[in-house]
This record gives structure tokens, sequence and C-alpha cells, in this order.
């Protein structure tokens, strides 16, 4: 066991870490094998032994079917309710190195922050008390008992106690180049590795198939240390991923499908960084999650059954949004002509659409007719609705009004529901024209004037996208070349990432775009944030093998 570190008698304290500018250099980049190398290295020299396991978790990019994922409520009720993510992990990564102590004492290392924290065994509950304490109270990151970089491995480590792993103490050592806060998974990375190199150490945690670790994952990052309240996506992407494959989640019965992209070579994904991050655990990510649980209630004890997801079709919600909010400019309909729907779900030798969201929404007759519709207006006008009225969005706003954000937030959900099939064929079938398109449908839905509201009052998401489709609008007009820019914001919102996919033959032209976007967001952000220096990164995603234990 290692126990060089952390030997002062203190229950908590933090230490900082030395490293070399070329040791951050290898750090930072995507070479696995020197990282590792130099991990180990570095954990001899901190602890004085050598690490027993190592394991890697890479980050994630999801193309489409965003904010999907949860609640679980609709996934645990009839009927069945399918609704859909595509991605992939990246080969930007998070490692985990441990080895085991005996002087009851967690000793965390983490290269990226710089910092070494201890916390004795005894006083971990104390400190989760504290963290749940401290994030209610809105306490200040710096002034916080834990770091932040520390929550999530926090909460692994108490949940791999509680599941009764014989823990007599930890040595960690961590390091990431997966930008945090940014919606590409650096938490869910960081869970997942931890989960896979616990379940090595103490293999009677049994976390012995992909979906085990994903659900020890789950539960570390929604952990009181955590704080999170997150789905299924982040933690499926990334443990259960095929290198160069495009994967495909259906969360009715987490089945995951790979399949290898025929997009032609001319469509490149480029993931902007807003370098304005997010805690998730903070962010109104928490708050879409209780709107969605509050409007899935309301209506499934309407309706008499589970209203989650895509059972409502979207002509319904469409009348029921403007029957209880029409003064709303966001109760405007969501169609689905313009995405080409024929073309791809019509392909069944009977000329039936091809996928069941597709054939369901099409069928007849409308489930939601006017009767129904007044007994639900007049139920959410008396007793049967309890709207969330401390969450920001719904302060000052009637019942119906309220219920019509839960209905909006419903209705980008079941939208999702039809476009990722479709997605999923368009990349099968090399069609980036409708890809593109059916990114764009639901960028729109998850900006701050559509149906979900996501990218956040910060509006440095937004403000990204605007400059991104502005300069590909200007190359375009500039250039006799092919030319086109589709995109959505990335993960929980508030900040971090937006995903792009250019479409040219021309790359000397994406830089270009790429160079003239980041001065065009250089502008805004010394205007929003002076002084600050925030200036948008670039990240190339590739699809990368799952998580895994390294040797």
């Amino acid at each position: 066991a290692s126990e060089e570190l952390a030997d002062d008698g203190d229950s908590s304290m933090a230490h900082q870490l030395s490293l070399s500018d070329a040791d951050k250099a290898t750090l930072a980049a995507t070479d696995d094998g020197a990282r590792v190398t130099l991990l180990k290295d570095l954990f001899n020299r901190c602890y004085g032994a050598a690490p027993e396991h190592v394991a890697l978790a890479g980050g994630r990019v999801n193309l489409i079917g965003e904010h999907v994922d949860y609640p679980d409520v609709q996934f645990n009720n009839d009927p069945v309710v399918h609704l859909y993510s595509m991605g992939g992990a990246i080969q930007n990564s998070y490692l985990a190195l441990v080895a085991a102590r005996s002087d009851k004492k967690i000793v965390l290392c983490h290269t990226a922050v710089g910092e070494v924290f201890t916390v004795e065994l005894a006083k971990l509950a104390q400190l989760e008390e504290e963290a749940v304490k401290q994030r209610a109270d809105g306490l200040a990151m710096a002034e916080r008992s834990t770091p932040v970089w520390a929550n999530h491995t926090l909460g692994a480590v108490a949940l791999m106690i509680s599941s009764g792993a014989p823990c007599e103490g930890l040595s960690l050592l961590l390091t990431s180049n997966v930008p945090p806060g940014a919606g590409m998974s650096n938490s869910a990375a960081n869970c997942v590795a931890l989960g896979l190199v616990f379940n090595e150490l103490y293999p009677t945690l049994a976390l012995d198939t992909q979906m085990k670790v994903v659900t020890f994952a789950r539960d570390a990052e929604n952990s009181k240390f955590g704080g999170g309240h997150c789905g299924w996506l982040d933690q499926m992407l990334i443990a259960c991923s095929k290198e160069h494959m495009l994967t495909k989640i259906d969360y009715a019965d987490h089945s995951i499908e790979h399949f290898t992209s025929q997009l032609p070579k001319e469509t490149q994904f480029v993931a902007l960084n807003t370098n304005v991050p997010h805690v998730l655990a903070e962010s109104d990510y928490s708050h879409r999650v209780r709107e969605l649980t509050v409007g899935i209630a309301f209506l499934s004890k309407i309706l008499g059954e589970n209203a989650g997801g895509p059972l409502l079709k979207l002509s319904s919600l469409n009348r029921l949004i403007a029957a209880v909010d029409p003064a709303n400019p966001a109760s405007k309909p969501v169609r689905l002509e313009n995405i080409k729907m024929g073309a791809l779900a019509a392909a069944a030798p009977d000329g039936s659409p091809k996928f069941p969201s597709i054939k369901a929404e099409l069928a007849e007759p409308e489930p939601l007719g006017h009767q129904k519709i007044q007994e639900i207006v007049a139920a959410a006008k008396g007793d049967a609705y309890d709207p969330p009225s401390d969450l920001p969005m719904h302060k000052g706003k009637t019942k119906l009004e309220s219920l019509g954000v839960l209905l909006r937030r419903m209705r980008h959900q079941k939208m999702s529901s039809l476009l990722v099939p479709l997605a999923g064929a368009a990349a099968a079938q090399g069609d980036s024209a409708l890809f593109g398109t059916l990114l764009d449908l639901e960028g729109e839905s998850l900006r701050m004037s559509g149906d979900f509201q996501i990218t956040g009052d910060n509006g440095a998401q937004d403000a990204l996208l605007d400059c991104a489709f502005e300069v590909g609008a200007e190359i375009a007009a500039d250039t006799s070349v092919e030319f086109s820019v589709h995109g959505r914001m990335l993960g929980g919102g508030g900040g971090g990432n937006v995903l792009l996919m250019v479409v040219t033959g021309d790359a000397t032209l994406r830089t270009k775009w790429e160079e003239r976007v980041k001065d065009y967001y250089q502008e805004w952000a010394d205007a929003k944030y002076p002084g600050q220096g925030i200036r948008a990164t670039v990240i190339i995603p590739a699809m990368s093998a799952g998580a895994r234990v390294l040797p």
C-alpha cells in the first residue's frame, strides 16, 4: 500500500502539486501512452509505490438527442417510452490511477488543477453533509470544504464504501484533458474511470458489465458530494462506445446500436468551447429535471397512463400548449414537415414509415381531442396542478402559463424522439443535408428562444452559435464551393461547448471559418466579460473506444 503523502494528521486539507511545463504539455495532449507512462512515474514519486490499477474514460460528444435521457419516471412506467441519443466517446480522456492504503485516509491528487486533497475516512460523512449544505447555501466555490474538482471523486469513494468495499484508505492520482464544465462530460468520465479502478481493487463490487459501471458512475455523479440530477447519456456513451463508430442509445431499455457513419468526408464536426464554464449540479439542468418530472406526473394523472416522452403526438402538444398559454410567442407550433420525413421514414417496402416513432406520429386517431384538452386546462386551473413556483422561469406566472413552460419542455423531448432515428438513417445513408437540418431543428429548441431554454442567461452558447452561423453565411456568399454550417449547444447548458457541423470540400475555408468565428466571439466576450480574456477554443472530436482498464 502507498502511504507517503498526507501523514500530517489533518482530517482534510489541500496541498499544491508541482509539475514541469513539459509534464503539463504531455498530460494536455492526447497521446495516452505517454500520459500513462508519466502518470505512473508521478504516482510513484507522490506515493512511494506503483499504482495497482489504471483506467481511462473518454469525454463524449452527443451529436443529436440532447436532454432526453431523464427523468427516470417516464422510463419506469407503461407504455414504454422510447427516447434516443446518438454520439460517442472522444479522444480527450480522464485517467485514474489507484492504490490501496492502510492508514484510513483518502488522498486525491489531480494534476490538471495542481492540487492534493486529503480526508480521513472517519471524516468523510461529515464532509459529505458540509458539501450538501454549502451547495444549498450558495457558498462560493473557493470557500467550500471540498475543492470543486474533488466532489465527484469523493462521491464515487463514498458510494464504493457504502456498497460494501473493504476500503482502509486510497491513494488516487487523477488527470483529464476533457475541458471541465464544457458539455463534454468531464465529471461523468471521472466517475466511470473510478468505477473501473474500484472494481479492480475491490472485486466484491461486482461491476462486471458496462451497465453496472454506468449505473455506479451515474449514482456517484448524483450523490451528495456530486449533487447532480443527471440522466444516462453521458455515462452510457463513455462506457459503451466503439472506435470510429457512432453509438445510438434507446433509453427505454438501455439498448445500444453501433454503426459506421457514411457522412461524406467533406462533413466535419467541430466543438467550439465558449470557455464560460457551468457547474452541472448548480445549473438550469436540475430545473429541467424537476420541470419534466412535474409535467409528466400531472399529465399522467389526468390521462391515466404514462405521459412521458413521445406518448403524445407533436400535434397534440402543439394544440395543448396553444390552449394553456396562447399569448406566449414560444407557444407557436413545432412542425416537422421540413425535415423531409417521408424521404427516409417511408423506406419500408409497403410504403409504411420505417421507424415506429414516426409511424405512431402519423397514425390516426388524434389522441387528444378538444374535450380532453379542456379537461386538462380545467385540472391545471384547479388543485391537480402544483406549479414549481420557486424555479426562476415559473415565478410570477399563472398556473396555465407555468404549465405551458412544462409542456414546451416535453415537446422538446417529443421532437427529439422523431429527430434521432432520422438522423441515424441520414448518417448511415450519407445524407449530410438532412443531418444538418435535423441538427439545426434540435438546436433551435435548446436555445433560450426555444422550447427547452437550456443555453443559459449568460448568453455565451447562443452568442457563439450566432457567430458560427454568421461567419458561415459570409463565407458561403463569398465562395463558389459548397460551404454550410449547422449546429447546436452541447451538454448541460449555461456555458461550455457548441457543436457545429461544417460541410465543405475546402479544408482551408474551414480553418478560415474557425479563426473568424473565434474573432467574432472575442468581440462579444470582451464586451460581456471585460478584462477576463475569455476566448473560444476548438476540439475536433474523433469517435473513440469506450472506457477501459489499462495495463
